[in-house]
């Protein structure tokens, strides 16, 4: 899955969790569990890897290259030790990370987890698959034939992005959509 399916995938879940009458994140457990949704991404070069590119409207062109030659390095250095859907993508760092940020009271490392589980369930979804049984195997298990960046991607995420635009504003945190029409722009710049 790409990065904004990855972050529809979380978001959408994190919705249904607070509208079923669940914990509801504040504004910096949005902000986690959007960058739990991408974290175990940084073994393979995408959008975490790249946070300058990513919110290159909202910073200085300088420090949105500082930020893309960092996060690379980083990418670079994981990918050579893991691999791209290697350990990161076990499902079991992203539980551990939700008990320990409920055990320390640290609500936004628990928002985190959840979006880093949230991640690796819509990896599970595409033709590659994850380890999700990892560590107890490293076996790639896959639930369904979409390939990433395809059309049955884009059938997938759509209406994800619908549901955010018409649910999002019961949930989410009225300043965060100040945020929200920033990242768009910033995402449009990108693609268009």
């Amino acid at each position: 899955m790409t990065g904004p399916t990855h972050v529809a995938i979380a978001t959408v879940a994190t919705i249904g969790l607070a509208a079923a009458g669940g914990p509801t994140p504040a504004g910096l457990g949005w902000l986690a569990v959007i960058i739990g949704s991408l974290a175990p991404d940084i073994d393979g070069g995408g959008y975490i890897a790249r946070p300058g590119s990513l919110l290159g409207r909202l910073l200085p062109r300088w420090v949105a290259r500082l930020l893309d030659a960092i996060g690379m390095t980083i990418s670079n250095v994981v990918r050579s030790i893991f691999g791209h859907r290697g350990a990161l993508h076990w499902p079991v760092w992203g539980m551990i990370l939700m008990l320990l940020g409920v055990n320390s009271g640290q609500l936004w490392l628990a928002w985190f987890g959840w979006g880093y589980v949230w991640h690796i369930l819509g990896d599970f979804c595409t033709v590659s698959g994850v380890p999700l049984l990892g560590p107890l195997s490293t076996k790639d298990i896959k639930w369904s034939p979409i390939r990433t960046g395809t059309w049955g991607e884009a059938l997938v995420s759509t209406p994800l992005w619908l549901l955010i635009l018409w649910q999002g504003r019961n949930f989410i945190p009225p300043q965060a959509w100040v945020w929200v029409d920033k990242f768009v722009d910033s995402f449009s710049a990108i693609f268009l």
